[in-house]
């Protein structure tokens, strides 16, 4: 089993990640995310779309909205929520690296740093040849991620968090392989429980993003500094990248 299939992490790590403030923060995305779409949309596939902060979010604006991720846990959080707001979302347990779809999408987001949880380059670059395949014609591939130069900036060899329910969460942070990963230990302390799990995964460059989109058949792709279109520098806390079919 690997990091992002132990659905015990999630639940673990769900209210450090996923509060209340996460599900309105991602209302306010959704209209600048949508601003950088050059083509009309009405379907929408959000890809590791988690609890489904984003897959609310345009739902309640009314498009066509179908969520995948591998996690029970955070689908059956995604549903909940669907439900108490009367949303008729689709939610699909799923790996992104193989998931197919005969309704092809006029717009697959990719949020939340959720992109390069694979073990190899080429698995990483088979989930953008998927989205592709997945598109309509003139679709949009939109990954919101964070850059390799931002992680550089401003990793620190340890970090840790306070919330308001009591824990405490301790990360430590490295970039290995040549800068090529990103490999995190967390360790939550809760009442007298310490929990503590590993991940990591890919981490890119605008140029080395824009490239694995080309490879995979995108005919233009832009990249930004924020969902604002701002241009992303040294100074930049996110790589937004829009790649078109």
């Amino acid at each position: 089993m690997t990091w992002y299939e132990d659905d015990k992490l999630w639940e673990m790590f769900y209210e450090c990640m996923f509060d209340e403030d996460s599900f309105k923060q991602a209302q306010e995305q959704v209209p600048d995310l949508l601003s950088l779409v050059p083509t009309d949309v009405n379907s929408v596939l959000d890809l590791g779309c988690g609890p489904g902060r984003h897959c609310l979010a345009l739902a309640k604006m009314g498009y066509d909205v179908t969520g995948v991720d591998t996690s029970g846990f955070l689908l059956s959080r995604a549903r909940e929520k669907a439900s108490t707001s009367n949303l008729p979302i689709k939610f699909i347990r799923a790996n992104m690296l193989d998931f197919s779809s005969d309704a092809k999408f006029d717009l697959i987001v990719n949020m939340f740093n959720s992109f390069g949880y694979f073990d190899t380059q080429e698995e990483n670059q088979m989930v953008l040849n998927k989205s592709y395949e997945n598109l309509s014609d003139n679709g949009t591939l939109l990954i919101d991620t964070v850059g390799k130069e931002t992680l550089a900036r401003t990793i620190q060899p340890v970090h840790l968090s306070e919330y308001d329910n009591g824990d405490i969460r301790i990360e430590r942070p490295l970039l290995v392989d040549n800068m090529q990963v990103f490999s995190n230990q967390w360790m939550l302390i809760r009442g007298d429980k310490v929990f503590k799990r590993d991940y990591q995964h890919y981490v890119y460059t605008p140029m080395e993003l824009s490239q694995m989109c080309y490879q995979a058949g995108f005919k233009r792709v832009e990249c930004y500094g924020s969902l604002q279109a701002d241009e992303y520098d040294l100074e930049s806390d996110r790589l937004v990248v829009v790649a078109q079919k």
